[in-house]
Parts: structure tokens; C-alpha cells; sequence
């Protein structure tokens, strides 16, 4: 495969976006409006945490149902925004 390849995605599928940001239930009321705008419907109660081994950080993986690359570039674009996010995945 070249570089300019990229493997393909069959949408719309089910997609994990992990989130790390600073600990705090803002941040997590954050994440949540971001998805909800981005990834409407998505199932708040299969969210997983985890947090850093000293608490400042935690992990957040979302499933949500993508329904093409223009909907995860804007997630993602809005995630990133959100102060106190460090990495989208």
C-alpha cells in the first residue's frame, strides 16, 4: 500500500473515539455536548473512563455510529477545541 492510500471505511459503522483531557466532571459535560452536536443519539451509558494513575487525566472511549469522514473531521475539530482535551483518537 503507498502512502497515499488510506485503508478504507465502510460507513456508516460503529467507531471508538478515545478522548484524554484533564480530570473533572466539566470536562466530561463537555465531551458530552460535543458528541451530542457531532454524533447525535450516541450511548452515554456504554461511555468507559479511566482515569491517570494520579488523577489529573482521564480517558474517555465513545462509540458512536460515524456516518462518514466529513462527521468524524468535524468530531474531532470540536473535541480539539474543547479546553482542557490533549488527545482524539
Amino acid at each position: 500500500m503507498s502512502e497515499q492510500e488510506r485503508p478504507r471505511i465502510e460507513f456508516p459503522c460503529e467507531y471508538p473515539v478515545t478522548v484524554v483531557a484533564d480530570a473533572g466532571v466539566t470536562r466530561r459535560e463537555q465531551l458530552f455536548a460535543a458528541f451530542e452536536e457531532h454524533a447525535p443519539g450516541f450511548d452515554r451509558a456504554a461511555v468507559t473512563q479511566r482515569a491517570s494513575r494520579n488523577g489529573n487525566y482521564q480517558s474517555l472511549v465513545f462509540v458512536i455510529t460515524a456516518t462518514g469522514e466529513v462527521q468524524l473531521r468535524r468530531l474531532f475539530e470540536g473535541l480539539k477545541a474543547c479546553p482542557g482535551v490533549h488527545v482524539v483518537l
